[in-house]
């Protein structure tokens, strides 16, 4: 029986070696799961969704900014300067932005308008609402992301109407853009107050 211990000793020591290996190989699996490590790589490097936000009023760089999905109001004031003196102080700096808007932000003297939220001092608007310009939008000039900032106008007809420009010619009328693929009167009708050809 003795001759035969050193047969178990190893035998036993094998056996052991076996299921730690096969105890770290299951571990293994739970903490980074079944899935191909490249997927792994892949999410990390998608890049978040953006949106595209024209601010005005009273802020220091008026302007159309770019920044990330699920932002806040706050977030989007920095990156414009920060607000005026003069800009009113009933503004939620912690509304979520989760789509592309127009925000007009009002003085303290300002009053009216339409809220699309409850602070008083600011206005939101989206949509068919996209109609707060300070200067109306040049037709013959303006590029796909401020034409896209007309009511109804979106980045397909923002197309089409600089593939007009550039192939048929400069808008003589505002009422020339009718001709543009998608443009009917009653797209016209909602439009015609915020645009312009120019001098």
């Amino acid at each position: 029986m003795k001759k035969h211990i050193p047969t178990f000793l190893i035998f036993g020591i094998l056996l052991c070696i076996m299921i730690i290996m096969i105890i770290r190989a299951v571990n293994k699996k739970i903490v980074f799961g079944n899935d191909d490590t490249s997927n792994t790589y892949e999410q990390m490097e998608e890049k978040p969704e953006t949106l595209l936000i024209c601010i005005k009023g009273e802020i220091k760089n008026p302007g159309i900014y770019e920044i990330e999905k699920g932002s806040i109001l706050n977030d989007l004031v920095i990156l414009a300067g920060g607000f005026t003196e003069n800009a009113g102080k009933d503004i939620n700096l912690v509304y979520e932005l989760n789509e592309n808007l127009t925000i007009y932000i009002r003085s303290e003297e300002e009053s009216g308008g339409m809220d699309i939220i409850d602070d008083k001092d600011i206005i939101f608007q989206s949509d068919d609402e996209k109609v707060l310009f300070e200067n109306k939008v040049d037709i013959n000039t303006s590029d796909i992301q401020t034409l896209c900032l007309l009511p109804g106008i979106g980045e397909k007809t923002a197309e089409e109407i600089i593939r007009y420009r550039d192939s048929i010619g400069i808008f003589e009328t505002i009422e020339d853009i009718m001709n543009v693929t998608g443009i009917k009167n009653a797209k016209f009708e909602k439009i015609k107050d915020y645009i312009t050809i120019g001098n």
